[in-house]
């Protein structure tokens, strides 16, 4: 056996696992070097990974006979498309396919461009020509420097004393009942100014338990006391059809706001500016840059990077991805701009079959639709502008373990239905056993919620048989861990799921009405465990025009949304919270129905020591993951 054979060998067998035989050999290589014209061998690599999924085809085509194994060597895999897999992809009850990275290295898979030909401009700003842009073929709206998040220019600025302003007025202008006729005019409590590209403006607001964002129309300076600006169509709802507080669909007077994306708001270091209309980017390096050698990335793929789509009648099966990461993938604003009420759900509004206002999750980096058994582990997923993992429809038996979900737009992790009345009336049989089995476990997920406020660290939507167990979770927008159940009596479908020793610490960053951990909605009988979980240093943000009250950063949130669906069906164990608003809140339901044993719930101060030794022992990343996602004691 050659050398290059015996590192294959052992590479392969820790891409399997301990069981794997250790003459085994990957049946293609990929590798920065490689050439797509290649065999795909260990010593002649393919230099794609998607030349290798064509060649895996043929294998599957013949009749899988055995497992197969693709391997990954380091480096970083530019792309200038979604990687797409499909039911022509799939293994086989018997046998899977697996993507892997070669242990001890790190495979990228990067959505973005990098961007070169920096000079200076003027003052502390540079400058790149981006002829793309101008040409109207490319608007990205991230940016990273060296792998760290540029700002995008906005006013105030992030890190003032004060970075929100309040809205001060604000009206709507309504045509016809419809989303494409209505026009808002609003005003703020600080001067503003006709910003040249004023319509590339946005403005960024939030209201409890989401965020929003608009295009401007026009400003006009001399409307007192500071100038006005309009909010143009289209929108995503009519205003007239939610009620109330509900009624989401443009910013209300007292609610916190900035402004985003103008050269004139590029004050600070860290901070950019793409000029659309030029194709001038500009950039204010943070202390330490160098634009000549520093590595600028922004994204070209949009949505999704990584995507896993099979069909009700052929789902795809037992397909796995170990060791991947997923990076610099845009999430495009609509043209309608982003309303959304919590969670960064989408709220959509259908005519048909009856007018009707419907959830629709964001899009993620990597997402999964009718595929059961496939598998995303001990990789990541960053530097994005949407979700980083969604398992939507279709989905049963997946894992999402051991992966870094970090510096997104959006939420980290994603699962299930969601609350459509009709989302659990399956039109095929061969559906029935979907929305089950998940096992969210060991993901260090943090920083998420850059751009859309409603940011949920995991969030698990009427699913059976679900495990969330062992994730830190910190540093994220809104609420750490989300568990809906039934929220139509008649589709009693959620039950037997399980949130334990998760760690969750410094999340309710930005929105308010939320916690650490977060339950909505009836679960079948006894039908979820929340146990052995440790939340501690929740704040709510005094910003927030909803923050007021122990709801604004409860430990543990216990939501009925109304009597007649009051949160029922938890049992909560050995939980430590403290330092939190309330450490258990209940908004339209009681402890009735539900049940409470041995927990340690603290509002100031600190539990004994020895709870918080046995707590911290037994939450957060399991040992074997601590070292390799960077847990630190908190």
């Amino acid at each position: 056996m050659t050398v290059a054979m015996v590192v294959a060998a052992l590479a392969c067998a820790m891409a399997y696992g301990a069981g794997a035989p250790p003459t085994a050999q990957p049946d293609f290589c990929v590798a920065r070097k490689g050439k797509d014209t290649n065999p795909g061998t260990v010593a002649e690599p393919f230099a794609t990974v998607a030349r290798a999924r064509d060649a895996v085809r043929g294998r599957i085509a013949a009749g899988l006979e055995r497992d197969v194994l693709v391997l990954i060597r380091g480096g970083v895999y530019p792309l200038a498309e979604t990687l797409a897999f499909g039911p022509e992809d799939s293994g086989t009850e018997k046998h899977s396919i697996t993507y892997a990275a070669a242990p001890g290295e790190k495979a990228v898979l990067s959505g973005g461009r990098k961007i070169t030909g920096w000079r200076r401009g003027q003052g502390e700003l540079w400058t790149a020509e981006i002829p793309e842009a101008k040409q109207g073929k490319w608007h990205f709206r991230q940016l990273f420097v060296n792998g760290r998040r540029a700002i995008r220019a906005r006013t105030p600025n992030a890190d003032d004393k004060a970075p929100w302003w309040k809205i001060k007025s604000s009206t709507a202008k309504v045509g016809a009942p419809d989303a494409n006729t209505t026009t808002f005019k609003a005003s703020v409590d600080h001067p503003i100014q006709a910003w040249k590209n004023v319509s590339d403006v946005e403005l960024v607001w939030i209201y409890n338990n989401d965020g929003s964002r608009w295009r401007l129309g026009a400003v006009n300076e001399a409307d007192p006391p500071y100038g006005g600006f309009t909010l143009p169509p289209p929108h995503q709802l009519p205003p007239t059809w939610l009620p109330g507080e509900y009624q989401i669909g443009f910013p209300l007077p007292g609610q916190s706001c900035y402004f985003e994306n103008a050269l004139e708001f590029l004050d600070q270091p860290g901070e950019w500016y793409l000029d659309r209309q030029t194709g001038i980017l500009h950039y204010w390096p943070r202390p330490g840059e160098d634009m000549t050698q520093a590595e600028a990335v922004a994204p070209v793929v949009q949505r999704t990077l990584l995507a896993v789509n099979g069909t009700p009648q052929q789902p795809v099966r037992n397909l796995h991805f170990k060791g991947i990461h997923v990076a610099h993938v845009d999430w495009p604003l609509p043209a309608h701009g982003f309303t959304a009420m919590f969670g960064c759900l989408q709220v959509l509004s259908e005519e048909k079959p009856e007018p009707a206002v419907r959830f629709h999750w964001m899009d993620a980096a990597v997402s999964m639709e009718y595929a059961r058994s496939c598998h995303f582990t001990d990789g990541g997923v960053a530097h994005c502008g949407g979700m980083g993992i969604l398992l939507r429809k279709g989905t049963s038996g997946n894992v999402v373990e051991g992966n870094h979900i970090h510096d997104l737009g959006g939420g980290g992790i994603g699962a299930g239905a969601l609350r459509n009345r009709d989302t659990l009336k399956w039109a095929d049989p061969a559906e029935k056993d979907d929305l089950k089995g998940y096992r969210i476990a060991n993901n260090h997920v943090h920083d998420c919620g850059t751009d859309y406020f409603g940011a949920i660290g995991i969030f698990v939507s009427l699913a059976q048989d679900a495990v969330v167990a062992h994730n830190l979770i910190h540093d994220i927008a809104y609420t750490g861990i989300v568990l809906g159940g039934n929220e139509d009596k008649s589709l009693p479908f959620a039950r037997n799921n399980t949130v334990e020793f998760n760690h969750i610490h410094d999340v309710m960053k930005v929105c308010v009405d939320g916690a650490g951990i977060y339950v909505t909605f009836p679960q079948e009988g006894w039908g979820a465990v929340v146990r052995g979980n440790l939340i501690h240093g929740l704040r709510p943000n005094p910003f927030n025009s909803r923050s007021r009250g122990d709801f604004s950063a409860a430990g543990i949130y216990l939501d009925g949304v109304r009597p007649t669906l009051g949160c029922r069906g938890y049992r909560f164990e050995d939980n430590v919270v403290y330092q939190t608003g309330a450490p258990l809140f209940f908004c339209q339901c009681s402890e009735a129905g539900n049940g409470f044993v041995d927990n340690t719930f603290l509002k100031t101060g600190a539990p004994a020591q020895e709870v918080l030794d046995a707590a911290r022992a037994k939450a957060g990343l399991e040992p074997a993951y601590r070292h390799l996602l960077g847990e630190q004691p908190r």
